[in-house]
Parts: structure tokens; sequence; C-alpha cells
């Protein structure tokens, strides 16, 4: 008979809630909150965090182990080969709908790709395949939001200092046109509406939040508008009947907010490792940045972006949940309604199977097999791994290309010192960058 898998003490639960569970949930689970982030990086959530998981690896092992999660006990995943099978499992019989995701999403993309199930879901990945342009080299629209990226760079240089705040503006534009059209480029209200939303959702109210059928209705206008140089140009030639406006919106979620943050973060590291920034600048100086061909080519500035991610993962703990009892494969069964949990903060950076755990290594992604790595889920991996990511880094290869061949970023407000293991969390709110001639 299989052993069943161990069990973390109750203390080390009630530790484990308080230290993994609670600060994702205060800062913001949707949509950060400026104080409380700022408080958690002060206090090292992420470092404790951390170190409170690889005691529990090491005292109970590299096998699946369960702790519990407030009054719940969930089964967390720490070795490659677990995490591919549950994450290549999904949607069934690991679903990616756990009840504090779904509740929350529910604020502001009830209809979301990444809380459905069965025919449903196929359906909405198809969409969401069809539109993106999953797979892809590059994006059949590449050279549009080539130009729409280039000219928020323009913009962002030429303050010569920013802030978190100026990068999320400029990447919510971006953002707009790319995903709506142009019309939609200076339509803040849309983006105020959607962080409304967001917020809403932290409290994972388990319905649509108020104001959401007017969001969804300014929404439609431009979906509908159909601007053929944006993703909603392609909706109408997309599989399956799909209300079209309910599925863009876990774009603009995901195009806004993350990819800003990592690109900000990702400027960090550049301005403080001259040797990566001379490889990335290289790298563009080899090519004609004005043609996106080329541009989803730059593998070394793509791997300045994909590292950062790493490091600094914006989704810190993501979950399945079981949708029937489920046999894993040393013969331990799993019972349905069992929520599994990834860390992704320990596991990215888990130095005894990670080499370069705790540096930068864009050159592990692109000259390594980085990308190979389950351990690496950002983007998460299988069935339901992200149908954008391929989009999402081309726009941060043109964004950071387009920026290391005009400017030289330089880090103020915050210390990242390259001879030294780098921290567990970046505070987007803590730092600027000021732009410095080439």
């Amino acid at each position: 008979m299989v052993a069943e898998y161990r069990h973390a003490s109750v203390v080390e639960g009630v530790r484990f809630t308080a230290q993994v569970g609670l600060p994702n949930v205060v800062q913001g689970l949707f949509k950060k909150r400026e104080l409380p982030t700022k408080v958690a990086a002060i206090a090292k959530a992420e470092a404790q965090g951390y170190a409170l998981v690889a005691g529990l690896v090491e005292r109970l092992g590299t096998d699946p182990f369960y702790v519990r999660v407030a009054t719940d006990e969930a089964l967390l995943l720490t070795d490659p080969a677990d995490i591919e099978h549950v994450l290549g499992g999904s949607p069934d019989p690991f679903a990616s709908d756990p009840e504090a995701k779904r509740k929350g999403m529910a604020a502001f993309q009830p209809d979301a790709l990444t809380i459905s199930r069965g025919d449903l879901w196929r359906t909405r990945r198809a969409f969401a395949e069809h539109v993106l342009a999953t797979g892809a080299p590059l994006h059949p629209l590449g050279p549009v939001f080539l130009d729409v990226v280039t000219d928020a760079v323009a913009g962002l240089v030429a303050l010569e200092e920013v802030g978190w705040e100026d990068v999320n503006d400029a990447f919510a534009r971006v953002t707009r046109r790319v995903v709506l059209g142009d019309d939609a480029a200076g339509d803040l209200g849309l983006t105020r509406q959607l962080g409304e939303l967001m917020a809403a959702g932290n409290k994972q109210p388990g319905k649509p939040a108020a104001g959401y059928d007017d969001f969804v209705a300014h929404l439609r206008t431009y979906v509908e508008a159909g601007d053929p140089k944006s993703l909603a140009g392609l909706v109408a030639d997309a599989p399956g009947d799909v209300d079209a406006a309910g599925q863009v919106i876990h774009w603009l979620f995901a195009m806004g907010d993350t990819l800003a943050l990592n690109l900000f973060r990702t400027l960090a590291l550049l301005a403080t490792h001259p040797e990566q920034l001379h490889e990335a600048r290289a790298e563009v100086g080899r090519v004609d940045t004005r043609d996106a061909g080329y541009v989803a080519g730059l593998d070394y500035v793509a791997g300045c972006l994909l590292d950062t991610m790493r490091l600094w993962p914006t989704t810190a703990l993501f979950g399945r949940v079981t949708t029937r009892d489920v046999e894993m494969p040393g013969g331990q069964v799993v019972p349905e309604g069992t929520q599994v949990l990834i860390y992704n903060v320990f596991n990215h950076r888990n130095r005894d199977r990670v080499p370069f755990a705790d540096r930068f290594a864009p050159g592990e992604w692109s000259g390594g097999d980085a990308g190979e790595s389950w351990l690496f889920n950002f983007f998460s991996h299988g069935p339901q791994g992200c149908p954008g990511a391929g989009l999402s880094v081309f726009l941060g290869q043109a964004f950071l290309a387009s920026v290391v061949d005009k400017r030289t970023p330089e880090l103020v407000g915050a210390t990242l010192d390259e001879s030294q293991p780098l921290p567990y969390g970046l505070d987007a709110f803590g730092f600027r960058i000021h732009f410095l001639p080439r």
C-alpha cells in the first residue's frame, strides 16, 4: 500500500498562512495596493516565505506534502516532475479555478478562460489561440505593434526619469492600442474602470462587481468596431461562439499591469548589470529594430525579460484544484476538491535545483535550457500555459530594444548589487529609472 503524502504540522501551517498566503492577499491578488506592497517589501515577505518553504522541504522532502492554508489543507509541489504532472493535466483533472481565484476574478472577468472548464474551456481556448496567434514566431500584427511600442518608449525616455506609474500608464496606452485599436489609445476611463473592478476582485466577491456591466458595454464598442490594426480586428474570424468582450478583459489585465511591472524591473536589472546591458545592446545593434521579424529574434533581450519574471514572479503563488480523485505518479491518491499549490517564489529560486537561482542570467534562456524547465511558471506550462506568452514577450522585446538603443538606464532610489545574491522582492513603488544619454 502506498503511503499518503506527508503533512506539515499545525504550527507550520499557521506560519505558511501568515508568511506565504496572507501577504499575497493583503498586497492584492489582482490589483496591487501601494502601502501594503511597501510594507511587505520592508518586511522582506518574499524572503521569509522562501525560507519557510525551504525549511519545510528540508524536513518533509521533495515529494508533495500537505500544508494548512487558513482552514483547509493544500498539497504543495516543489519537484518539477510533480509540477509537470499537474500542469500537464490541466484543466482536467487539475482545474485552474480554485475558490479564491474564481471568486476574485468573477468581479472583473467572470467569463475568463482561466476559470473555465470542459467544452467551455476548449471553445474559449481556441478563440484565444486564434486571436493571439499562439505558437507563431511572430504575430501577424507584429509590425503594427512594434510601432505602437516604439511610440511609447519615445515618450518615456523624453521624461528623462520615470517611476512605476509613468511606465504603467505608458504601457496601459500600449495595451489599449494593441488590444482595441487607436481609438482607444487615450481612453483612460476604460483603464480606470478595469482597475476599480480589479481592486474589487481583491475582496473575492464571487460575482461581478458594481460597474461591471457598464465596463463591458464600454469595452464592447471597441471590440465591435474591430480596428484592423488591433487584436479586436481578428475577433470576427476567430472560431467558436464566444462573447469576445468577456475574453478581451484578460488580455487588458495581463498585458497591462503585469507586463509593465516586469519591464520596469528589467530596466532596474539592466541598469545595475553592465555586462548584461552590453550583451543586450550588442544584440540590438546587429539588427534593424524597425523590422518586427528581427525584433522577435532578439533572444538575449527576451532572456532579460524572462529572467526578471523568474527572479520576481508577479504571481507568487498559484493553484489548481482536483476535479475528481487523482492518482499521482507515486501511487498516492489526492481526493477530489483538493487544492494543489505551486509557490513560484521558492521554485524559481530553489538553490538546490537552479544553479543561477539568485543572479540575473538572461543567457540561460537564450543559450541554455531554462525555457524547458517546469520549475519556472510565470507563464504556467502545459495545456493551460498562457496563450499570449509569445505576444507578451515580443512586446517586451520591442520595449527593451528601443530603450537600450536610445538610452542607458540608471537605477535611482534602490540598490541591486550584481556581486551579491539578488533580493527575493523588488518593490516597484520603491525605485525610479533615470535615462542617461548613450
